[in-house]
């Protein structure tokens, strides 16, 4: 008897049917780009594109690493982190330019700095948002959500291994005269 109230048990949960499956979060989309213009100084200028997969497209220019165009992966959910990070300082609700000829964002400038781009492109949900930013723009409310933007994306996309923002290496400069021997050369 105690077989058959077992197999009954099982029977009946045989007939439940199983849990439904938790939502899954929809697809991503789109691609986020970064970009770098010149300055007098010693600036990368580069643009570079992450897209959901973690792969990025980079063209790099002056003062970088290895100038012309790439492609490569980053690590899993970079993109994510970085839609994060648009979501977190509110990409959408930033002015389209901080720069010196839009006075009310950029009342104070501080020339010799480059410009910096962030964009957030998705067609499949209908977002097309963008910013430029004169870093050299001083003095108004968006500054430190600004750079805190920058830096954010900036490690996200790994700017600093990749493109080498800076004066790239350069070989040793020959030397012009013969270094002295001995005491001083006397």
């Amino acid at each position: 008897m105690r077989h058959w109230g077992l197999i009954g048990m099982l029977a009946l949960a045989g007939c439940a049917s199983p849990p439904p499956p938790e939502p899954k979060e929809p697809p991503l989309t789109g691609s986020i780009t970064l970009a770098s213009g010149p300055c007098p100084g010693l600036c990368a200028v580069y643009t570079m594109t992450l897209f959901p997969d973690d792969t990025y497209s980079l063209n790099a220019g002056e003062n970088t690493i290895e100038p012309g165009r790439s492609r490569g992966s980053l690590p899993v959910n970079s993109y994510r982190r970085a839609l994060e990070s648009l979501e977190q300082y509110d990409l959408p609700g930033l002015q389209r330019f901080y720069t010196p000829t839009e006075t009310d964002n950029c009342p104070t400038v501080i020339s010799g700095l480059p410009t910096v781009d962030f964009s957030h492109v998705d067609d499949d949900n209908d977002v097309r948002d963008f910013v430029t930013f004169n870093t050299g723009c001083v003095d108004f409310a968006d500054r430190d959500r600004l750079d805190q933007l920058t830096e954010r994306l900036r490690a996200v996309f790994r700017i600093k291994e990749l493109v080498a923002v800076g004066e790239p290496p350069r070989p040793p400069r020959p030397e012009t005269e013969a270094p002295a021997s001995g005491l001083g050369g006397l």
